[in-house]
């Protein structure tokens, strides 16, 4: 625990009341003005006396409070607060940075905790890492051969990976939401919309953090065990010839006593259920899980990855085909594609392939949206080999119905209205009409479990893609 001398101006009170109400949950003992002197108090005595016996001061920093004339008070505890940590306590200054700002060029080299931009999760989160003192880890992982960490990631982030920085930052919350124990997150999203490629950005943003980060195809439960027992001879809990039966039960146990610092990446899972066997039982392995499928609340903390908006997608299609001076074709287009960001790629593809402008693909895109969103030369090689928008949409409607054998006609029936929110009542009022078998198969709650399997489908897609 430490004394903490909160040093802040008028303008930036709440941030300061805020962040000395975390240092009070990190076993800190702020001291702030506002919460310790009363109406006529002797507030330069008490600025004297605290400061005096503060172990740090914290410095909260923004435009107004390096501005002497706004704030006499606190340049004169930044400055005497400085000159201390220069003559004889290092580190006794603490920045942290609430509004953009230029630092000046005497405390700009010093190590500052920024919560610019941050949402409050994140914010609390960066707090306690900067002020957690630096100690061993109870465990150090034996060193691979080349020295770095472990990683069998199997595709690069792309060249142009925008418009994600919040759902990274969720993804990173989430599974640092346990301490010292195991915790599984799940990206779920409309196939396209980018949950792989995610997945990936986030290994490579954060791969200094595991001394393993081990990509799990989770399609199957054939190619779960086989890349979970591979894990195991990369970190030796197995040897290679070991049959397999045997080797992923030692390894599922081993990740439950020695899973710290392991991120494990289920990649395209197709259910919460069809995963469960092979998730760690226990431990601090993390264990991040992307699906097409919604529901994972009873098994991991689910976060819906959701389609670009106009101005990102334009962005994207202005930076991946150069064309910059297109910016409103760029938005209309983007629009027209449902802010998919793969069926962005396999427009951006096309227009470079061709040399056709983006206006020109949005008037070929109207006039046959199938052909377009079907063309295996314009998909990208890194979405499971060239899988197009139009293919990803037929798997989903297989899969639909699968779950419910009404989830195909209904869809179907969806297909011909209009890309706005559509109530149930339409189609249970009007069911006779469909005739057999689907009218049976929606009587009773037939129209709400059918309507499970037509979630996976939500809006967002291709637009023309109804046809």
């Amino acid at each position: 625990m430490a004394d903490i001398f909160v040093s802040f101006t008028k303008s930036d009170q709440q941030w300061a009341h805020w962040i000395a109400q975390e240092l009070t949950a990190l076993n800190h003992e702020p001291h702030v003005h506002d919460w310790e002197i009363g109406p006529g108090e002797d507030i330069v005595g008490w600025m004297e006396k605290r400061h005096d016996q503060a172990d740090y001061v914290l410095c909260v920093v923004s435009p107004d409070y390096l501005n002497e004339d706004r704030a006499p008070f606190s340049t004169w505890e930044r400055r005497a607060a400085l000159w201390r940590m220069v003559k004889d306590q290092r580190g006794h200054v603490l920045l942290f940075v609430v509004k953009p700002v230029r630092l000046p060029s005497l405390i700009d080299h010093l190590r500052c905790c920024d919560l610019v931009g941050l949402k409050e999760v994140e914010a609390r989160r960066r707090i306690a890492e900067f002020l957690r003192k630096p100690a061993p880890p109870e465990k150090v992982g034996f060193p691979s051969e080349s020295g770095v960490a472990v990683s069998n990631v199997p595709i690069a982030v792309p060249e142009h990976f925008l418009g994600r920085e919040d759902a990274l930052e969720a993804v990173d919350a989430a599974l640092k939401r346990h301490e010292g124990r195991v915790a599984i997150t799940a990206l779920h999203g409309l196939r396209g919309v980018g949950k792989t490629t995610l997945a990936a950005a986030y290994a490579e943003r954060h791969r200094g953090e595991y001394r393993a980060t081990w990509w799990v195809r989770a399609q199957t439960p054939d190619s779960m065990r086989a890349d979970l027992v591979a894990l195991g001879v990369r970190l030796g809990w197995v040897v290679a010839d070991e049959k397999e039966a045997p080797a992923f039960e030692k390894v599922i146990e081993r990740l439950r006593h020695e899973g710290e610092g392991l991120l494990i990446i289920y990649d395209n899972a197709t259910q919460a259920d069809a995963l469960r066997r092979f998730l760690p039982r226990g431990g601090a392995a993390r264990a991040l899980v992307t699906s097409n499928a919604p529901d994972w609340r009873g098994l991991a903390q689910p976060i819906e990855l959701k389609v670009w908006p106009k101005d990102i997608g334009a962005d994207y299609l202005i930076a991946r085909t150069g064309r910059a001076a297109e910016r409103a074709e760029a938005e209309a287009l983007s629009e027209a594609l449902g802010g998919l960001p793969l069926a962005h790629e396999q427009a951006a593809a096309y227009c470079e392939r061709l040399s056709v402008c983006l206006a020109d693909y949005a008037t070929r895109f109207a006039a046959t949206p199938i052909k377009l969103l079907d063309a295996e030369k314009d998909a990208p090689l890194d979405y499971h080999d060239k899988l197009t928008v139009a293919k990803t949409f037929a798997l989903a409607i297989d899969e639909a119905a699968k779950l419910h054998p009404a989830a195909e006609p209904l869809i179907a029936y969806a297909a011909l209205l209009a890309p706005e929110p559509i109530p149930l009542f339409l189609f249970s009022e009007v069911r006779e009409k469909f005739g057999e078998p689907l009218a049976s198969d929606l009587a009773g709650d037939g129209l709400r479990r059918s309507g499970c399997g037509v979630a996976r489908l939500r809006p967002g897609r291709p637009r023309d893609d109804r046809r």
